[in-house]
């Protein structure tokens, strides 16, 4: 009924932003940035919907006979709505009034991390490496790993936040692979939180996929960020026989993409870390693979190669996220897909910057 109830209100909340938005100019997203590819005016509020599908989803049991699992239901996805709010308030504020800068919101991701550190305990307690496990028997350690994890993560999954349901995929594929791996560790809580938030998040998908009709926006971004990482802490935290690597690589690309973004601009351009830029892998993937910029592109076609983009992402991630499931108990194996996929990364980044841009994968005409 969760499921259920998380889908329908999510997929209708979007449906009345997207009429909404033809109407009104609230929310709407500028077309005119250096990280700006979309063809037309098109509403940021996609993270309201969200919010809204996750906090019926929440209450569905409510005076009815509950189970002991029903119950903790309730009280999870109640504190961790709650602890979400700082963050999801400040990327609401960005997406309306365009005055809210991303320090400020990370420091709501920090805040919304400590709250649920001081409510439900959720931190990373180890990470099956022994130098770094012997640092975070310090609580003090473990507290700051986890606030510089949880902010990390919730603000990276903002970052990659720019085409047709990119992030929305990507934190898809990070759900379903949480939920394998909470069903073979037999923990139906977790199983039935994460099949929640994917159904919810699956209700907003078919408005941003493919055609671009409403996007996540700050708010959505930082929301889902949050609670990915969360229950990827908590369902480690629960099942100590889950490599705590295994969640990470299900949800890596972000990650990757944020610091390695944050070395380009401080070191290789000398430009403060927060400074925008259009020179992301998926940047680069939709300009020198998809966009053909010799030859004149209608609206459609714009939109056509911008949800195009996902592929190269939604794919790789797939495939890495089904091994980490398979080795879910083994965290070499899981750093062995770490590397790998670093290098993957590197890889590809370094032929499209340079134009030796690999023929296989170019698909524009």
């Amino acid at each position: 009924m969760s499921l259920l109830v998380g889908f329908s209100v999510t997929f209708l909340g979007t449906w009345v932003l997207c009429k909404m938005s033809q109407v009104t100019l609230l929310g709407h997203d500028a077309q005119h940035g250096v990280q700006k590819f979309h063809v037309k005016p098109t509403s940021r509020l996609g993270g309201v919907a969200i919010a809204l599908g996750l906090s019926l989803s929440c209450f569905i049991y409510l005076g009815k006979n509950q189970n002991i699992i029903q119950t903790e239901f309730e009280h999870y996805t109640f504190q961790l709505l709650v602890a979400a709010t700082p963050v999801w308030i400040a990327g609401l504020t960005e997406d309306v009034t365009r005055k809210v800068g991303p320090s400020l919101r990370l420091i709501m991701a920090t805040v919304s991390a400590a709250w649920l550190y001081s409510t439900l305990g959720v931190a990373i307690y180890r990470t099956d490496v022994l130098l770094i496990d012997w640092l975070l028997a310090f609580p003090s350690v473990s507290l700051c790993i986890t606030l510089l994890v949880v902010a990390g993560f919730t603000h990276s999954v903002n970052i990659i936040d720019g085409f047709h349901g990119l992030a929305c995929g990507l934190m898809i594929i990070a759900l379903a692979a949480l939920s394998f791996m909470a069903l073979e560790a037999g923990d139906v809580l977790i199983l039935q939180m994460c099949l929640t938030s994917l159904f919810v998040v699956l209700g907003f998908f078919v408005f941003n996929w493919p055609r671009g009709s409403i996007f996540l926006g700050d708010a959505g971004a930082y929301l889902i960020g949050f609670w990915v990482v969360e229950l990827g802490i908590l369902l480690v935290m629960r099942n100590p026989d889950i490599s705590p690597m295994a969640p990470v690589i299900a949800g890596l690309l972000p990650l990757i993409e944020t610091i390695f973004s944050m070395y380009r601009r401080k070191f290789v351009k000398d430009h403060p870390v927060n400074h925008p830029d259009a020179l992301h892998l998926h940047t680069l993937i939709y300009r020198r693979l998809l966009l053909n910029s010799s030859i004149a592109n209608n609206e459609e076609q714009k939109n056509s190669r911008n949800s195009r983009v996902a592929l190269y992402f939604w794919i790789p991630a797939s495939l890495f996220s089904f091994v980490s499931c398979v080795f879910m108990h083994s965290t070499w194996t899981q750093l062995a897909l770490m590397l790998g996929y670093l290098a993957m990364y590197i890889w590809l980044y370094r032929r499209l910057v340079r134009f030796k841009s690999p023929f296989a994968m170019k698909f524009r005409t």
